[in-house]
């Protein structure tokens, strides 16, 4: 008998007729509970790929252009406003391909002035979109969906093993609730 600081270990796979089918059940659940969780790092690498390309596409069908501030860029970028860069609205205007002039807000450097030079990132219509990730920025997005992709396989598993768990703990305290009333009702006493 395998025992490990008095606990009988793999108890659920031995024959003993106090078994139930609820504990094989438990047993079978706990198996395959472990078998996805070993999927998790899997699921991590993948999704951390899918991640990557995903920020990388963000460039396709995008190209830089010149443009030129309008007006003169706060010196102060807005701290907390979803970018870790020292960027800050403002005006800019752009020439199209076609020689037309067009104007929009852009994220550009904190501090320029009026007049001076800037880049944009065009889509073919010629509006206006943030830059996109580079090839450094695109691993660190994958690598954090992937992350928490496989923490979320993790947490999914344990959370139906929990409560498949806690159906069978009800449902094996229902069976010794009618169990213990049986033999309560068998035993014959008489109540005066």
């Amino acid at each position: 008998m395998l025992k490990t600081a008095g606990r009988v270990l793999l108890w659920r796979w031995r024959r003993n007729p106090l078994k139930r089918r609820s504990d094989i059940a438990e047993a079978w659940i706990a198996v395959a509970a472990a078998t996805l969780m070993l999927t998790a790092p899997a699921v991590g690498v993948v999704m951390a790929g899918v991640g990557e390309r995903a920020a990388l596409d963000q460039a396709q069908g995008l190209h830089r252009s010149a443009a030129h501030l309008v007006e003169d860029a706060s010196a102060t970028p807005v701290r907390f406003s979803g970018t870790a860069d020292d960027d800050v609205w403002a005006t800019v205007w752009w020439t199209m391909s076609d020689g037309s002039p067009r104007t929009g807000q852009a994220r550009v450097a904190a501090g320029g002035e009026a007049g001076s030079s800037t880049t944009v990132w065009l889509d073919d219509a010629g509006r206006l979109h943030p830059a996109p990730p580079t090839p450094a920025q695109a691993r660190s997005q994958g690598a954090a969906l992937g992350a928490a992709a496989g923490a979320g396989v993790c947490v999914l598993v344990t959370g139906i093993r929990w409560a498949v768990r806690v159906r069978l703990d009800v449902r094996r305290g229902t069976q010794w609730d009618r169990a213990w009333a049986e033999f309560d009702a068998n035993r014959g006493h008489r109540h005066a």
